[in-house]
């Protein structure tokens, strides 16, 4: 059969989408875990999840250093020991620290997991910050430090979160030179026996693994020196400071522009709406705000929009970099798109296209059983409904433009966001 490539392949519309059953287990001790067993490979991906965000920290950059040190060396191996060890089996150990937790990531083969699992705990439970390491650890962050603060970028975000919530925010906590230097063994021990230690919150097992893997890990987390994390912690919103602001960096020529407020957060009934309604507005490649301001205005090379969620409430904002020339002119065009999606509706054509798009993007980001750990974690953490992507892919092939039109109107508020740009005057 000879191929016609004149002719479009077919096109089928998503009308639903079945999220995989995961399990929902606990240790002998009681310690939560989950289980979302997919894919063909025998990989398997154990996530442990801490109580240890920067929200936690008394000092500064703190829970960084502990996330970033807990593979740096134990009682019983150094950092080089330890990752051979692991190397040994094909593995890898990954550690992250954001805002709300601290995650710790082992890959590996299922079986070769009951003789990875020692060594991942013994990094997690015995870590001891040593001196050398520390030290080196220190000397690069101050090094990558002093190079963030030369961009107009980083300037513009930091000062985004400070004028959102107020310097003294858990949000707003960015961490200086000397902040950096007068980190120690002795507070970096204090928050891991604190918030690693005692702060565990839940893991998840995701891959092809064995029934036989499952029950070492139960066993392993059971026997483990880890405590479940007690109460919850609220991020407040804090104090707004000016709406305008204007850093002077009057040797660059491209100015960083933030421009942005606080929203809701997943749980809220609009959320979904307000996801779909940025991604039309400047959260794709097709968006308002790349058509115009990048291919019609030639005014940036990028600019977009994003939502990032917290568990009590969400941050909506658009970035872009523009000639300082052209500053008022891009921004002019920014607010002019803000108007225009509140007060006009948008055409079908371009609301079936951000459907089709955001349908297959959201398909493709379920590839895989780590992709699908990702989303779970998402359930998790916020205490959705199992249903939460099934309904959601209903929301979306239910929505209409006057839905969004009134979603813009009720969330897209000129008065409620702050403007910052830093470049020159």
């Amino acid at each position: 059969m000879t191929l016609n490539r004149q002719i479009a392949p077919g096109f089928n519309t998503i009308e639903k989408l079945n999220f995989p059953k995961y399990g929902i287990h606990q240790t002998a001790n009681g310690l939560p875990y989950y289980t979302l067993i997919a894919g063909n490979e025998p990989v398997v991906r154990i996530e442990v999840v801490f109580d240890a965000g920067i929200i936690k920290q008394s000092t500064k950059g703190e829970a960084g250093f502990v996330a970033s040190m807990l593979s740096e060396g134990t009682k019983s191996k150094t950092a080089l020991e330890l990752a051979d060890a692991l190397d040994y089996y094909g593995s890898y150990f990954q550690l992250r620290c954001n805002a709300e937790d601290c995650i710790a990531t082992l890959y590996c083969l299922d079986k070769h997991l009951e003789s990875c699992l020692p060594h991942f705990f013994d990094a997690l439970t015995n870590s001891i910050f040593p001196e050398k390491e520390l030290s080196i650890q220190k000397k690069n962050a101050i090094q990558k430090l002093l190079v963030s603060k030369k961009k107009n970028s980083y300037v513009c975000r930091k000062t985004f979160y400070q004028t959102l919530f107020g310097v003294e925010h858990i949000l707003a906590s960015f961490t200086e030179k000397e902040d950096i230097q007068g980190i120690n063994r002795e507070t970096l021990t204090n928050f891991y026996q604190k918030n690693i230690l005692n702060g565990f919150k839940y893991a998840i097992i995701s891959g092809n693994i064995s029934h036989l893997g499952i029950a070492s890990f139960s066993r392993m987390l059971a026997s483990s020196d880890l405590k479940m994390a007690s109460g919850e912690f609220t991020i407040p919103l804090g104090n707004r400071g000016n709406k305008n602001t204007l850093i002077a960096k009057n040797e660059s020529v491209q100015s960083s522009i933030r421009i942005g407020t606080t929203t809701i957060n997943r749980k809220h009934k609009n959320f979904r709406k307000l996801q779909f309604l940025n991604l039309i507005f400047g959260g794709y490649f097709g968006s308002r705000l790349m058509k115009n301001i990048r291919e019609d205005k030639g005014l940036t090379y990028g600019i977009y929009s994003v939502i990032e969620p917290y568990k009590d409430f969400s941050i909506w904002y658009l970035d872009c970099e523009i000639n300082y020339k052209n500053r008022n002119k891009g921004i002019e065009e920014i607010l002019k798109e803000i108007n225009k999606i509140k007060e006009e509706p948008i055409p079908l054509e371009e609301l079936e296209n951000a459907k089709n798009y955001y349908l297959g993007s959201f398909l493709k980001s379920l590839d895989g059983p780590f992709s699908l750990a990702d989303r779970l974690k998402i359930i998790i953490d916020n205490e959705l409904s199992p249903a939460y992507y099934a309904e959601f892919v209903e929301l979306l092939n239910a929505i209409n433009s006057k839905d969004l039109q009134e979603i813009a109107q009720e969330y897209f508020v000129e008065n409620n966001m702050i403007e910052i740009i830093v470049g020159k005057e």
